[in-house]
């Protein structure tokens, strides 16, 4: 069975010959420099590794990984475009004119000052805001996506990259002054999510002109939880958010009628999972089980009708510093409870820096080994 015919069984909900594998199609399932740096040196592969997100660290995954480790999705993605006004060596400011900085033995880029901070709603009124079309490179974007397409191997997942409405509101305000503005402020939230709201659908819009009519998937990524509670009250994100990410996600699906949403949150984000159903999600990644009330056999039963799931396998503690046999019971429970079909498998977002190569190998490896009796 090809990855495509594999993912696309599982997705309506019938059981596939064995659970399908992701790593690499979205800005949220895919590694960073230094993990994928150790991967491809474990490999043997000689290749320049090509960032995906700068700020973050993430990366492109090279088809050479692709293909070693098995994997069913490919992404479609246009090229990232940089936009970077130096301060110094670690310091820059982005289009949006946030600030940010890598500590010396950092890892990633902190954002240290946020433009609309302070700002009233007329100055907001006032705000700049960048052009859709010069934040990424969409050159051969319907090409990759027509070819991949025809070759029918692989589920299609595209992702604009930054594709949010909600979380990069704060990256404007300030994580704090944002929250204080859902409750003491909704104007200045509203004038702030309409904005974003517009820029990214004009963003999307242009990538979905390009890919949309190709594309198995559409991926939003949009923070609305921690670790251990959802962010806001269900009160102030049914009032204030959801409709937005209502209107967002029926738009993408008109621009991209045959593709299924796939929506990001990290976090403890059980108690708005039905609110998401609602306005259009149909795959939650990355289900992250070191959160509060995410048990997966729980998720399963309560969601699994309506909504599959992409992620589970945990990076708080198991990927990072379990043993073999570890990673490999941690694969086998998430398949157990998401499976046997429903369930697309990757790491609980991003694989970190401390992720050693080996649990890499040995998660692909113990899925397809595992997995692929669920169907006799």
């Amino acid at each position: 069975m090809l990855g495509r015919e594999r993912a696309l069984m599982s997705l309506n909900h019938q059981v596939p010959d064995r659970i399908p594998l992701d790593l690499g199609s979205t800005n949220c399932t895919t590694m960073t420099k230094v993990a994928y740096d150790n991967l491809k040196k474990y490999l043997g592969i000689e290749r320049e590794t090509r960032f995906m997100m700068e700020n973050f660290q993430i990366v492109f995954i090279d088809e050479e990984v692709l293909q070693i480790l098995e994997i069913d999705t490919r992404g479609v993605h246009p090229r990232p475009v940089f936009f970077k006004n130096m301060v110094d060596d670690r310091t820059y400011f982005n289009e949006f004119g946030i600030k940010y900085h890598m500590p010396e033995e950092g890892l990633y880029y902190d954002m240290v000052e946020h433009p609309l901070a302070g700002k009233s709603i007329e100055e907001l009124k006032d705000y700049e805001w960048p052009d859709p079309a010069r934040t990424m490179d969409l050159s051969g974007v319907r090409e990759r996506a027509k070819n991949l397409k025809e070759s029918n191997q692989y589920l299609l997942v595209g992702d604009m990259i930054d594709t949010g409405i909600f979380e990069p509101c704060w990256y404007l305000r300030g994580f704090e002054n944002f929250l204080v503005d859902l409750l003491t402020d909704q104007d200045f939230v509203t004038t702030l999510l309409e904005g974003m709201y517009n820029y990214q659908l004009k963003r999307y819009s242009l990538f979905l002109q390009e890919a949309g009519e190709f594309l198995d998937v559409v991926f939003v990524g949009d923070d609305l939880a921690t670790a251990e509670s959802v962010i806001m009250s269900p009160k102030t994100y049914r009032d204030i958010i959801k409709p937005y990410h209502k209107e967002y996600f029926k738009n993408l699906k008109k621009l991209a009628p045959q593709a299924r949403l796939l929506y990001h949150s990290c976090g403890s984000i059980f108690s708005f999972i039905p609110d998401l159903i609602e306005v259009g999600v149909d795959i939650l990644n990355p289900v992250q089980v070191s959160a509060q009330n995410m048990d997966t056999k729980v998720l399963k039963e309560k969601f699994g009708g309506e909504l599959s799931f992409w992620g589970a396998i945990d990076t708080t503690r198991v990927l990072p510093r379990g043993t073999k046999k570890e990673v490999k019971e941690e694969v086998r429970k998430r398949i157990d409870d998401l499976g046997p079909e429903g369930y697309i498998l990757t790491s609980v977002h991003d694989i970190q820096p401390d992720v050693p190569p080996e649990n890499v190998i040995t998660m692909f490896e113990e899925a397809r080994n595992y997995g692929v009796f669920l169907s006799h």
